[in-house]
């Protein structure tokens, strides 16, 4: 971690975990029991004092990087940490996924594009994959949610510049990736078709709806079945 432009190594699950915590709550009153449920999947009974002992250990990393201010307040219950969206990751790419989406709007996709590549820079790996299970469980569908539909975004953008061969593989990787979401496979079978590769595009129908029947035990929404029938009356794009 940096704060203030210098290295703050934060060492241990629990510290890691804790810090995590006030992170995504940041700016935020975080009382001290919902601390330690981030923590400890069963806390001990030296939980609440663990907990103030991990506080004040970072409180005096962070300070030693930051320290023209106070970085962990003491508040009546629990701890706040005071930081700015632009100096956490995860505020910085959901704001350019914004910027992304508002020139996709205009029909900007140059911009749109730039900005997509620039929140999807931000990934390192599985989010919040050194942390403690319950914190994890907590909090990834949000940075999961907010990959998908970044990465939806740029395929889209890619599409309405006739990037058709780029944004097919990166569909190609992202349904690896969510293996269950059909927005991201409609969109692959739709930009294949349109491309010519209507086989390819009718085995990846089949090969949704098989996946589907055999690991959730339903069948495809209506949108792809209703898109695949379309594909077959029309054969291939002329």
């Amino acid at each position: 971690m940096a704060v203030a432009g210098a290295k703050a190594p934060v060492t241990g699950i629990r510290a890691r975990s804790l810090l995590a915590s006030l992170l995504l709550q940041r700016n935020q009153v975080v009382r001290l029991d919902r601390l330690v449920e981030s923590i400890w999947e069963a806390p001990p009974a030296t939980a609440v004092p663990q907990v103030r002992n991990l506080v004040a250990e970072l409180r005096r990393t962070l300070q030693t990087s930051a320290r023209e201010r106070e970085v962990i307040e003491t508040s009546p219950g629990g701890y706040r940490l005071v930081v700015a969206d632009d100096e956490v990751d995860v505020a910085r790419a959901e704001e350019h996924l914004s910027e992304g989406m508002a020139a996709a709007a205009d029909n900007d996709h140059h911009v749109a594009l730039r900005s997509f590549g620039s929140s999807l820079d931000l990934w390192r790996g599985e989010p919040l994959g050194d942390l403690a299970p319950a914190l994890a469980r907590t909090w990834r569908p949000r940075f999961t949610e907010l990959r998908r539909r970044t990465l939806l975004a740029r395929t889209k953008s890619r599409l309405a510049l006739g990037m058709r061969e780029l944004a097919i593989a990166e569909l190609f990787d992202a349904v690896v990736e969510f293996p269950f979401d059909e927005e991201l496979r409609l969109l692959l079978v739709t930009a294949l078709h349109s491309c010519g590769r209507t086989t390819a595009a009718l085995e990846v129908c089949r090969e949704t709806r098989r996946h589907f029947l055999e690991q959730l035990g339903v069948d495809a929404g209506p949108t792809l079945r209703d898109l695949e029938v379309r594909i077959l009356r029309e054969g291939s794009p002329a």
